[in-house]
């Protein structure tokens, strides 16, 4: 059974979403019985998000960045700093930080880690799933960079290669540093997401999805993603990926 539990959240100017989401996240640990820490890496923001942080008790840690290193980067940062204080059967989850995710739903994600899996996705393309505040050419792009993963790539009981909102059990974490070092997230930008499942996929990580409400609409500003760039390193992820599979 999972001990404690790391919430990773990667933060670039969310100071105006970080209050609403840690308002929802810290009752999982003062009411719902989790323990660990929600592990908040400020990647060099401009705006006054490690303050926010900061004006927070534990369970909420911060980690700041000197600059603005990409999203890769401070995944990487947040999940290294869980993995070294985390136990083997503990479980580290990654979320985004604008509040489009419900973390009402990592009870649920951690119930399948106990059920003996060691990934869990909270995927945008289960057939429960609803995806609102998102224009129908994004959802097309990445409903097509989805099925290029699935058609070059398959990794059994994934669908949803793209989503920042995922549960680990913290051994597979551990065995994806030993393999790598630093070099098991190598992407700065967006792409580091679905490259470090394609990682996890290399160490034949037994995954599962659950279905999610994805609330875009509950976004402050505008998106730090430029889509026809993630596009392109999607597609430049998948070949690399595919030629590595080859050799």
């Amino acid at each position: 059974m999972l001990r404690q539990t790391f919430i990773v959240l990667p933060a670039y100017n969310e100071a105006e979403a970080l209050p609403r989401l840690l308002s929802k996240t810290l009752p999982l640990y003062a009411e719902g019985g989790l323990n660990g820490e929600i592990v908040v890496v400020d990647d060099g923001s401009a705006d006054q998000t490690a303050e926010v942080v900061r004006s927070y008790p534990p369970p909420v840690h911060l980690i700041s960045h000197p600059h603005n290193m990409g999203l890769g980067a401070a995944i990487r940062t947040g999940l290294m700093y869980a993995a070294s204080i985390a136990a083997d059967e503990d479980a580290i989850v990654t979320m985004d930080a604008d509040d489009t995710h419900n973390p009402g739903l990592i009870l649920r994600m951690l119930q399948r880690l106990n059920e003996g899996y060691e990934l869990v996705i909270a995927s945008r393309y289960h057939p429960d799933s609803r995806t609102l505040g998102v224009t129908p050419l994004r959802q097309f792009l990445s409903w097509g960079a989805g099925l290029l993963f699935r058609l070059c790539l398959p990794m059994p009981g994934v669908r949803d290669y793209t989503s920042g909102f995922r549960a680990y059990r913290a051994a597979l974490i551990k065995r994806a540093i030993a393999q790598w070092g630093p070099q098991f997230i190598d992407r700065q930008d967006f792409s580091s997401m679905p490259r470090l499942l394609l990682r996890m996929r290399q160490l034949h990580a037994v995954a599962v999805e659950v279905p999610m409400v994805l609330h875009y609409d509950f976004k402050p500003g505008v998106s730090k993603m430029r889509v026809g760039r993630n596009v392109l390193a999607n597609l430049k992820l998948i070949w690399q990926a595919v030629r590595e599979d080859k050799i």
